[in-house]
């Protein structure tokens, strides 16, 4: 142990999840409120977009990505890190709350593509057409202290989601609304004062996908940071230590990781665009190049991300050794639950079946279903910490995802269950929080502790746990449209099993 390091006993709960070279070298508890009734999701959506009524949800921009509860009094930093514009919280926003809040969809996609890339610059590691992580005034203190610390200028860029999925915004807008396709040449002024229309955005994003995939020998889209200090893990799930191989080994990040679910969305933006461009531009032959581009990119998924070990899942994704091929980061996640909610697994072929019910299997085996839902990382991998901010814990929005993927495909019970489950994290905490503990209690638990370890390993200080914030975005959204599906679909009598697959799984959650 680096000797200027003074260690601290872990807690009780923490001390089975500590690994060789790790000791705590901070505890603290900020001050948190307790909040007194369940929140309101509209009244949390309207403060999320400053709006006050129903019909001015989109009318001052897109919405933050969280908030602090309004009668919390704490000042704590680490409760208001996140209010501020992120493209992909934003964008997840956007198409989840589509039907309820269309206007909320078409402004978060206008000002997007206001911000959209538009050069090469790798103080913000921007890219032409690449959509923005993450922008903040120029007066936001948490903005001066990353610029101070890590060098980030603003906008930044640094995800390579964020692009796929404002395609998939775009697309799902483009065929949900009236306005339809003629959305594609609503004008607005880029970040440079020029006038461009949506179909110049829409060509942008697509370009620096094909161009990425072209740069790659597989054609994956990897994560690989640009500046010293940017984003190691420019995914949603951004955490430096939470893509590394089944023995806990980190990934080699700077040789490029590329995400299973990146993959997946990127797969699906590539057909939207192709359906854009072929029904809306008439561009045919760039269509069809398209279409085949994702098919090969099909191809590639199943044989790269696909292990046949521990009966068949879709791995955390890959890096890359010092010869440059692609190894498998093998271990269970959340992250294949993506792939339920994807035109990949569309159809009933005995082979895209097998997939599906693997993936359905391990979700909801005890290592992976929690009380509030399904861990992001399975609870016998190596790093599995049940406070960990991605190595553990439930996340409302990822596990309302699989709740679409589930419904998509008919298992509507299993869906069900996973939505009671996720509406009692409501009730109990009163809040809509960022994420909850994947603990094995009864009952939903939040973390009310800020621990930092020193790793010796990785010699780097690691933040193992820490609160969540009270009103995330995406929380809200996903609550909100679980309700709206409800609402529309309450007439409708929940029937038996369609299979007796889903009938064994919901006999062992009993």
């Amino acid at each position: 142990m680096n000797q200027e390091h003074e260690s601290i006993s872990p807690p009780t709960d923490l001390a089975p999840y500590m690994l060789p070279g790790e000791v705590i070298t901070s505890i603290t508890e900020p001050k948190v409120t307790d909040a007194i009734r369940t929140p309101s999701g509209l009244r949390e959506l309207y403060r999320l977009a400053m709006a006050k009524i129903h019909d001015e949800v989109g009318e001052f921009g897109p919405i933050m990505a969280s908030l602090s509860l309004q009668d919390n009094d704490s000042d704590s930093p680490d409760l208001h890190r996140y209010e501020a514009l992120f493209g992909r919280d934003s964008l997840r926003v956007a198409i989840d709350l589509l039907p309820l809040f269309p206007h909320l969809t078409r402004a978060t996609i206008l000002s997007l593509a206001e911000l959209q890339g538009l050069e090469f610059n790798a103080d913000r590691e921007e890219e032409p057409g690449r959509i923005i992580h993450e922008s903040r005034k120029y007066d936001d203190p948490i903005g001066i202290e990353l610029t101070k610390e890590l060098g980030w200028k603003w906008p930044y860029y640094g995800s390579v989601d964020a692009t796929p999925e404002f395609i998939r915004t775009l697309a799902a807008y483009c065929s949900a609304e009236q306005e339809g396709n003629d959305f594609l040449f609503q004008e607005y002024t880029d970040k440079n004062g020029t006038t461009r229309t949506v179909a110049d955005a829409l060509e942008l994003a697509v370009t620096w996908l094909t161009t990425r995939m072209d740069s790659n020998p597989e054609g994956l889209i990897e994560s690989r940071r640009a500046i010293p200090k940017g984003i190691e893990n420019q995914v949603w799930k951004d955490s430096w230590d939470s893509y590394f191989h089944s023995n806990g080994i980190m990934a080699d990040n700077e040789r490029g990781v590329a995400s299973i679910e990146v993959q997946r969305v990127n797969y699906d933006a590539l057909l939207d665009a192709a359906d854009l461009y072929e029904i809306a531009l008439g561009k045919l032959e760039n269509a069809e190049s398209l279409r085949l581009r994702a098919q090969k990119l099909k191809s590639t998924i199943f044989t790269e991300f696909w292990t046949n070990d521990n009966k068949g899942y879709f791995v955390l994704g890959t890096d890359r050794d010092v010869d440059g091929n692609l190894r498998q980061l093998k271990v269970r996640t959340s992250n294949m639950g993506h792939m339920l909610n994807s035109r990949l697994l569309e159809g009933n072929e005995p082979e895209t079946v097998r997939y599906r019910e693997a993936i359905i299997s391990h979700l909801f085996s005890p290592e992976m279903l929690s009380s509030s839902g399904i861990r992001t990382l399975a609870s016998d991998e190596i790093r599995f910490r049940p406070g960990a901010y991605h190595n553990g814990s439930v996340w409302l929005w990822d596990t309302y995802f699989i709740v679409r993927g589930l419904r998509s495909h008919g298992y509507n019970h299993l869906a069900e269950n996973l939505s009671e489950r996720l509406f009692r994290i409501i009730d109990v905490t009163k809040k809509f929080p960022e994420f909850v503990r994947g603990d094995f209690e009864s009952s939903p638990t939040l973390n009310t502790r800020v621990i930092d370890i020193w790793d010796d390993i990785n010699q780097r200080t690691n933040r193992i746990e820490q609160p969540p914030q009270e009103v995330q975005a995406w929380s809200v959204a996903a609550i909100l449209a679980m309700k709206h599906y409800n609402a529309e679909n309450h007439h409708v009598e929940l029937i038996p099993p369609r299979d007796e697959f889903e009938k064994e799984i919901l006999d062992r959650l009993i």
